[in-house]
C-alpha cells in the first residue's frame, strides 16, 4: 500500500509541475501574441500616414506614371490623369496655365488693298511643268 501511495503522490507532484510548466508556457504565448497585433497595428497606422502624406499631385502623377509604364493604365487613361494632376500642380504652385496650351491662332492676313494691278505681261494661268 506505501508503495501505492508513493506512486499517486509522485504522479500529483508531476501533474503540480506540468500545471506549473502549461500556465508558464501559455502566458508566454499569450505575451508574444499580444505583441504580434501591437506590432500589425503600428505598421497599419505608419501605412496610413504615408498614404495621407503622399497625396500630393506631384506624388500622385508619380504612381500614374509608374502604373503607365508597368502597363497597368493605357496612355489615353494615362494623359488624361496627367492633365487633371498637372492642372493642380500648376494651381498649388501659383503658376499660369500650361506653356504646351495651344496658342491662339494667329489673326488672318487682310485682304490686298483695291487698286493693286497685276504687271504686264504676265500670265495668271497655271501650266504644267
Amino acid at each position: 500500500m506505501a508503495a501505492f501511495e508513493a506512486i499517486i503522490l509522485s504522479r500529483i507532484q508531476t501533474d503540480e509541475r506540468t500545471l506549473q510548466l502549461l500556465l508558464a508556457s501559455l502566458c508566454l504565448v499569450a505575451a508574444l501574441l499580444v505583441a504580434a497585433v501591437i506590432i500589425a497595428l503600428v505598421g497599419r497606422w505608419r501605412r496610413q500616414s504615408d498614404a495621407q502624406e503622399d497625396l500630393s499631385p506631384n506624388a500622385q502623377l508619380a504612381h500614374f506614371r509608374s502604373l503607365y509604364e508597368a502597363g497597368t493604365i493605357s496612355a489615353e487613361e494615362y494623359e488624361r490623369l496627367r492633365t487633371v494632376l498637372s492642372a493642380q500642380v500648376r494651381q498649388s504652385l501659383g503658376v499660369g496655365p500650361s506653356p504646351t496650351a495651344e496658342p491662339s491662332p494667329p489673326p488672318a492676313p487682310s485682304p490686298p488693298e483695291a487698286g493693286i494691278q497685276r504687271p504686264e505681261g504676265s500670265d495668271s494661268s497655271v501650266r504644267p511643268a
